[in-house]
């Protein structure tokens, strides 16, 4: 496992790359579209409740270039009947403290959204509280392994257990590198291809 130094400049250094887990090209491209990114969250910001509309952009946002888990998502919004239900689940996910019990919510195979697992629930969760929870994703998980910091249970796949270790460690990671959770994630998402591994650092980039 690597010291807490290391990780530190881990994450400082792969955030840079979010959006795109490809070679550094121009840092000032990456930074705007990290802020044009953090600005339009932020419209969900302490949010008790969402609108239909809101629901959707934030599963287009999640799922930009996955068609079929767009509409498997978006087929639980769908209708009267599925928005009605749709928003009490989210309401009541944001008024609920435990991390778990939020998730479990909004997950479809547990009462919650139909066609929803923890890649979506995990989106509005950190999009309405961004300070406690970030977005589940597989390719965090693959660095994680990478680092030694977890191993989760299932290959290329964030399930329901994996939730609670995943967050607890992002947590870990934020307060060591003090980023945000926000930025932790994305360096998680950037580096799975080439994790462990540093990348080089251009000169003229600033962290």
């Amino acid at each position: 496992m690597p010291s807490d130094r290391k990780l530190r400049k881990f994450v400082r250094q792969w955030r840079r790359r979010y959006p795109y887990p490809v070679d550094w090209v121009d840092d000032r491209s990456n930074k705007q579209c990290r802020r044009s990114e953090a600005q339009w969250l932020g419209q969900f910001r302490e949010a008790t409740s969402l609108k239909r509309r809101e629901v959707a952009a934030l599963i287009e946002w999640r799922f930009a270039g996955d068609e079929p888990e767009k509409q498997k998502a978006m087929h639980g919004v769908t209708g009267p009947a599925q928005s009605g239900h749709a928003r009490r689940c989210v309401k009541k996910a944001l008024a609920t403290p435990s991390a778990t019990a939020a998730l479990d919510c909004l997950l479809g195979d547990r009462g919650g959204i139909p066609g929803w697992g923890p890649a979506m629930a995990s989106a509005v969760l950190a999009a309405c509280r961004p300070d406690i929870y970030c977005v589940a994703d597989s390719r965090a998980l693959r660095t994680l392994r990478a680092l030694d910091l977890y191993s989760p249970n299932l290959d290329d796949e964030f399930t329901r257990d994996d939730w609670w270790p995943y967050l607890s460690i992002s947590r870990k990671l934020a307060t060591i590198s003090g980023l945000s959770l926000q930025e932790v994630a994305r360096a998680l998402w950037a580096a799975a291809d080439d994790a462990p591994r540093l990348p080089a650092t251009p000169r003229s980039a600033k962290t």
